[in-house]
């Protein structure tokens, strides 16, 4: 009797669990709110864009950075790292207040230039340049900004069990295990001159990243008497407990792999605009490498700061110093007059 009422239970419970739909939405659930990405580094940058020194002429273009790890998981969601990492590199290098030039998404642009040129393309009114009208949109000689420097590299590392461990104990039908493992993830960055395509930097990075799973289980046989009896000997019938608890709790993969690009944003900016280590404080402990400045296109050592001088809010007279402007505000330089004026000739030709 106990045996066949069983399944009439579940499936009671799944007739009030699961209801047909009616006329009315049902409620949304609502989980956290959304936040803006972070990570440890994300301070250290912030810092960065109060340090920039004034006056430098330094435009950064982020090119690409895919996964080139090949790890796949066929049965699952496919792959295991982002295939956008640069996406992540930009918004880094833009919480770190530097100037930046669009290299990862230019097609609209190559669109809307090769329109212009064939002077189909109009902003909705005449433009009047030197008192001269134009129905369309006219391309000026050097609109186009370059960049300084490009930045590139790929995913390169993705390593799962590095190390593992855990433990199992079952006594009496009660028993529980844990376990614990380690993964590595890395990446490989590059910086080149645009100008002259020297590679002005190189450098890798890797981060472990650990996860846990803890599970309790109760596992007993009971003896049930439906006739009243209870639990005991002469009890008719024997039904099965299996009861199990668990959690599991991973640090991570893309929130790990934020934290790697954004150290390497960060080293990028601090060593090429000669920062020092002016924010170093904000990096954690065993991430600090020694500053570097460039001079001459290439990097050169920078004695480390004494810790009295690691403070950049503090003037000579023990005041807030001035905020130096970022990178992305600088005034442009002087143009360079070309022969022929800034338009190109009414000619549909470039």
């Amino acid at each position: 009797m106990a045996r066949a009422a069983a399944p009439l239970f579940l499936l009671f419970v799944a007739a009030c669990t699961v209801r047909p739909p009616g006329d009315a939405p049902v409620a949304v659930v609502r989980g956290p709110v959304p936040l803006r990405a972070s990570s440890p580094m994300s301070e250290a940058l912030v810092c960065l864009s109060r340090n920039l020194p004034a006056g430098a002429d330094l435009r950064l273009a982020v090119h690409s950075i895919p996964d080139r790890t090949g790890v796949q998981d066929y049965d699952g969601p496919g792959r295991y790292v982002t295939q956008a990492a640069e996406l992540m590199m930009i918004t880094a290098l833009a919480r770190a207040g530097v100037r930046q030039v669009n290299r990862t998404a230019v097609a609209v642009v190559e669109w809307e230039l090769e329109q212009a040129l064939a002077q189909r393309l109009g902003e909705g009114r005449e433009v009047v340049i030197e008192e001269r009208a134009y129905p369309f949109r006219p391309i000026r000689l050097g609109q186009l900004l370059g960049s300084t420097h490009t930045i590139y590299g790929a995913i390169t590392e993705l390593d799962f069990d590095l190390v593992s461990d855990g433990a199992e104990v079952s006594i009496g039908g009660l028993g529980g295990r844990g376990r614990g493992y380690y993964v590595s993830v890395g990446m490989d960055v590059v910086v080149a001159d645009t100008r002259t395509t020297e590679i002005t930097l190189a450098r890798s990075y890797r981060k472990q990243i650990w996860g846990q799973e803890l599970e309790a289980n109760l596992f007993r046989f009971f003896d049930i008497n439906p006739a009243g009896g209870g639990l005991g000997p002469g009890a008719i019938g024997v039904e099965l407990f299996d009861i199990r608890l668990g959690r599991q709790q991973n640090e991570p993969l893309h929130a790990s792999l934020r934290w790697v690009v954004e150290l390497a944003a960060y080293e990028i900016v601090r060593d090429l605009y000669g920062v020092g280590g002016a924010c170093d404080a904000l990096v954690p402990a065993l991430s600090r490498t020694p500053p570097m400045r460039l001079e001459a296109g290439r990097l050169q050592p920078l004695p480390a700061l004494a810790p009295a001088e690691i403070a950049p809010e503090a003037g000579p007279a023990g005041g807030a110093s001035p905020t130096p402007p970022a990178a992305g505000s600088m005034p442009p330089k002087e143009p360079i007059r070309l022969p022929g004026g800034q338009i190109l000739p009414e000619s549909t030709e470039p």
